[in-house]
């Protein structure tokens, strides 16, 4: 995906993050001037900053973390919460007061180390302070005549923010679905989603612009074939569907289709304005194209390459090719082996890509092959930087089964990893192979505009991803839509 979306810093999950749904904020950064408009009995008890001293053994930049200071309230709170696990039992701050004051009191209580008890702060004090119960600091201002308390909130995550979820909550009946369809495929053009299903005598299109659409169009479609729905493919402006024997069939709409003279093995997938696919006869296999572009001719495929079953086609551009680069993985071949191999097309010819560099994938056929992301760690702060990754789910085995695991490449297809405990396939969403994946940008609003802030991010592009349908391991088509997302993602932007 090409469109660029905001450094998503999560803020606190469930319980802690109800607790501060009234809250509002100053994100400004420490090192800025500040400006306050309060009144001069306001500003005697007013704290200016308020930090955590650096303690790599706790945790790195440690003293980078951004605390936000709402007198109104009385609350001294990081809306960017540390990591989960950190400990907060005995960390030493750092006060900045406008104007000097009498005294600066820590009142702790209900604490999980340290016994309820006082501590006086000063700028040389070495004692470490115990966030984990409730923590008021009391200001007294230098003539004794104001005291202001203020609550102190170190937020510590509960879920680790980089876990990618699909709450049950969000699943939805594949559109227009109904219990007699045995087949059922959903491709996206340049700007509509096409689903056509097939109950062996009957063929449904239901189209839409956007999945958060309510409700798809429908309509039955009088197909001059008999359909297989799971080949159906998209280009920038037209459908295009084998019949049952091979012959490839195209569309403007999903409603009039027209046989484009070509009998093909399998569709791999789309291209720019071209489909993709695999011709056989009696001499063997060949790559071909439809509409065949100028000067192309049909070549045999190589050796060990996937005649069918192969995963989704996505395209990418890339640091290494000046055109598209287009990827597929797994698959069979024409001597019937399923592969785990990885295959790039630069518009003109097909490469293995993974081969000199070993690869943790399986054998596999039907996979699901998207593009999403993972976030590594920024050097030197604690913010986090979106990476473009390919995700790799479902397909069917070698030995039938269905896989359950989730693969990644950060290498654009070059190298795999399977991914950890924070990206996995929840035991609530069946195993399945043959289903699509589409991410769509959807706009989020926060829960309340923090009202201290000069500009605040009441809005931002959140990525969904939409898995649908799929087949089980009987070959019974699975009838959701599942909704996937980062924890992160949905909470608004600190920064």
């Amino acid at each position: 995906m090409i469109n660029k979306t905001p450094l998503y810093i999560l803020l606190t999950i469930v319980a802690i993050l109800s607790s501060l749904t009234t809250l509002t904020s100053c994100h400004k950064d420490k090192d800025d001037d500040d400006t306050f408009y309060y009144s001069t009995s306001t500003q005697t008890t007013l704290v200016k900053n308020f930090a955590l001293q650096a303690d790599a053994n706790v945790l790195a930049n440690l003293d980078s973390v951004h605390f936000t200071v709402d007198y109104d309230k009385g609350l001294i709170y990081n809306a960017d919460s540390l990591p989960v696990g950190t400990k907060i039992s005995s960390l030493k701050v750092t006060v900045e007061f406008l104007n000097t004051v009498s005294s600066a009191v820590f009142e702790i209580s209900n604490a999980t180390v340290q016994s309820d008890t006082t501590i006086t702060y000063t700028a040389s004090m070495s004692q470490g302070i115990d966030f984990t119960g409730k923590t008021i600091l009391k200001v007294t201002s230098s003539d004794k005549s104001s005291v202001k308390d203020y609550e102190v909130k170190v937020l510590v995550h509960q879920v680790n923010p980089d876990t990618l979820v699909w709450p049950l909550s969000w699943k939805r009946d594949l559109p227009g679905y109904t219990s007699d369809m045995r087949s059922y495929k959903t491709v996206k053009t340049d700007d509509s989603y096409f689903s056509m299903s097939f109950d062996g005598s009957r063929s449904v299109l239901m189209t839409a612009s956007s999945f958060q659409q309510e409700q798809w169009n429908r309509q039955e479609v009088a197909l001059p074939f008999t359909p297989d729905v799971n080949s159906l493919t998209a280009t920038e402006d037209a459908l295009f569907m084998l019949a049952t024997d091979g012959q490839l069939y195209a569309s403007p709409d999903g409603v009039d289709w027209a046989s484009c003279g070509v009998t093909w093995q399998s569709i791999l997938g789309a291209y720019d304005n071209r489909v993709l696919g695999i011709m056989g006869d009696v001499n063997g296999y060949y790559h071909d194209e439809y509409p065949r572009s100028a000067g192309f001719t049909c070549t045999a495929v190589e050796d060990g390459f996937p005649i069918h079953h192969s995963s989704t086609m996505i395209g990418t551009d890339n640091d290494w090719t000046i055109s598209q680069q287009a990827i597929i993985v797994g698959g069979m071949d024409a001597t019937g082996k399923v592969l785990n191999d990885v295959w790039g097309y630069d518009g003109n010819t097909w490469g293995k890509l993974n081969s000199a560099h070993g690869t943790v994938l399986p054998a596999m056929q039907d996979a699901t092959l998207f593009s999403y992301y993972t976030f590594n760690k920024l050097s030197g702060s604690r913010r986090y930087g979106q990476q473009d990754t390919w995700f790799l789910m479902g397909g069917r085995l070698a030995d039938g089964t269905l896989n359950g695991d989730i693969y990644l490449s950060t290498s654009q297809g070059l190298t795999w990893s399977k991914a950890d405990s924070t990206i996995v396939q929840p035991s609530y969403m069946p195993k399945f192979y043959g289903a699509q994946a589409f991410v769509e940008e959807e706009t989020l609003r926060a829960r309340r505009a923090p009202s201290l802030i000069d500009s605040p991010i009441s809005t931002w592009v959140c990525p969904f991803i939409y898995l649908m349908g799929g087949y089980n391991e009987q070959g019974e088509l699975l009838p959701n839509v599942w909704r996937g997302v980062y924890v992160r993602m949905t909470n608004s932007p600190v920064y």
